[in-house]
């Protein structure tokens, strides 16, 4: 089994600097070139999904529709709001600079070292990663990973994280990843021996994606800081 877990496209909150978290905002011009590239990038190395799940967020769903239209996916996709990104509370929609003034002793300017948005009425990361691992252990549970089948989960940066946790079955959070707009990872699970191998591929950016199709980096000099670790 082939599992790739992808980040939605840059998204106009993205690319205003702003936190997220649940706030549903679309993708920009520049996502909608970057999801659409990425969706050309799978046919052409014949990677065609049987089963889409996605982020019910404008963000993920418009990308997930997008590279399913490459494709030519048939079978609709599945959203599921368990894998929505963390919810922030009030900080949804502002930035970390307002988040920091607002809470100048329960937050910092390093966003790793943001694990609590119970404060702002939101969730803590350990409420979060239970969502989402409690989620994926259900969906998966009756799943032969050594089938020989692709699955596609298109989310969010901070969803990635518990997503290789539970998929891996590994004790770490995953919190020194850093997600781009669009990248994407490949989980393979083979037989070795009396046991399944799971192997993690390394994070292709989308940047990566455009030189190996010989296009133009949809990016154009736009950086998403803040999505990255949440967004």
């Amino acid at each position: 089994m082939h599992i790739y877990l992808i980040r939605h496209g840059l998204s106009l909150a993205n690319a205003e600097g702003l936190i997220q978290g649940h706030s549903d905002s679309g993708l920009s011009e520049v996502g909608i070139a970057q999801a659409k590239l990425l969706g050309r990038y799978f046919d052409r190395e014949r990677i065609h999904p049987e089963i889409i799940f996605s982020s019910p967020l404008k963000r993920a769903h418009h990308t997930a529709q997008l590279i399913a239209d490459s494709l030519d996916y048939q079978t609709g996709i599945i959203t599921n709001d368990s894998f929505m990104e963390i919810d922030v509370g009030e900080l949804s929609g502002t930035s970390i600079e307002a988040a920091y003034e607002k809470y100048p002793h329960g937050w910092s300017r390093d966003i790793n070292k943001w694990l609590d948005f119970s404060l702002a009425g939101g969730e803590s990361f350990k409420e979060f990663f239970a969502r989402v691992e409690t989620e994926t252990l259900e969906i998966t549970k009756d799943w032969d990973f050594l089938d020989d089948r692709t699955v596609f989960f298109v989310a969010h940066a901070g969803v990635l994280r518990p997503l290789i946790k539970t998929l891996l079955s590994t004790e770490s959070d995953m919190m020194f990843f850093t997600f781009g707009n669009c990248c994407h990872i490949r989980l393979t699970f083979r037989q070795v021996s009396n046991s399944i191998r799971k192997v993690m591929s390394d994070l292709i950016k989308i940047e990566t994606v455009a030189k190996l199709m010989g296009e133009e980096n949809p990016f154009n000099g736009f950086e998403d800081t803040v999505g990255k670790k949440i967004g």
